[in-house]
């Protein structure tokens, strides 16, 4: 198998195309639509939101569909179906998607703070991983010792209208700079639907990450990997995110992953991610 399947734009369909990346292979875009009206126009949305990432991404015609179902590697499948070759990881790691900055969103508010994202709670999920977007999440208060720390960026996808008072709630508790929110790119605001390459800058500006699982994960372990990161994770996801972290510690980068799920007690979680947070810097 020599192309690797994308059918999507979302973080997983970034981790494929960092392993495309690591082993020198094209990427084909197979969305998952019956019809070629369809599959047409999907096909060209991911290509606008994923071809920034990667020179080496096709799109292919309807007719070819079926062909290259069975000749392409589908290794997001084999990740949910828990086929995955850990191996992978390790290339990954070794690897890293350089994309073009030029002409591409400043984000000037930013520039010159020790800017960390935050990211306590998924608000949507695809449902794809095993876990709820509720499940993936924790109380916000888990990380209340991150307060005054550093220059909190809001890094969750959310609903601009549905999610509104959650989000601003949160960002008035924790003093958040959320992107798009006030008078800086108020086209970026609410980050799902967004095209990935209107943030670049935004993650190139960060000291850190600390949060949940998600798209944003994927972009900074692919583009980004010298950013530390803790990564937060409920153990009963498809991913294996200690495998994550070991590859990436033995590439050299401070990336930690710390596991959760409906028996782990949340005071002593918030004291592990408290002391692991002073690794970061």
């Amino acid at each position: 198998m020599d192309k690797i399947i994308i059918s999507s734009s979302f973080g997983h369909e970034i981790m494929a195309v960092a392993i495309a990346k690591s082993m020198n292979l094209p990427v084909i875009i197979i969305p998952n639509k019956d019809n070629k009206e369809d599959f047409d126009k999907e096909s060209e949305n991911i290509f606008a939101k994923m071809a920034p990432f990667y020179s080496r991404i096709e799109r292919i015609s309807f007719e070819e569909k079926e062909e290259m179902t069975t000749e392409g590697w589908d290794v997001i499948r084999e990740l949910k179906e828990s086929r995955f070759d850990a191996s992978l990881w390790d290339k990954m790691a070794t690897s890293k998607l350089t994309p073009s900055f030029e002409g591409l969103r400043r984000y000037r508010q930013l520039e010159g703070k020790k800017n960390v994202l935050f990211v306590p709670q998924k608000l949507q999920s695809d449902g794809e991983c095993g876990v709820t977007a509720a499940q993936q999440s924790l109380n916000p208060q888990v990380l209340s010792f991150m307060k005054g720390t550093a220059n909190l960026v809001l890094g969750k996808h959310f609903h601009k209208v549905n999610d509104l008072a959650t989000v601003e709630a949160l960002a008035k508790e924790f003093d958040l700079y959320v992107p798009g929110m006030n008078d800086e790119n108020p086209e970026v605001f609410g980050i799902r639907g967004v095209a990935h390459a209107e943030y670049f800058n935004m993650y190139r500006s960060l000291a850190a990450s600390v949060g949940i699982a998600g798209t944003h994960t994927w972009i900074l372990l692919a583009l980004f990997p010298e950013i530390p990161q803790i990564i937060l994770f409920n153990k009963n996801g498809v991913e294996n995110w200690k495998d994550v972290e070991a590859a990436y510690q033995k590439a050299g980068y401070r990336i930690f992953c710390i596991g959760f799920d409906e028996s782990t007690d949340m005071a002593e979680l918030s004291k592990e991610i408290e002391e692991t947070y002073k690794k970061l810097f």
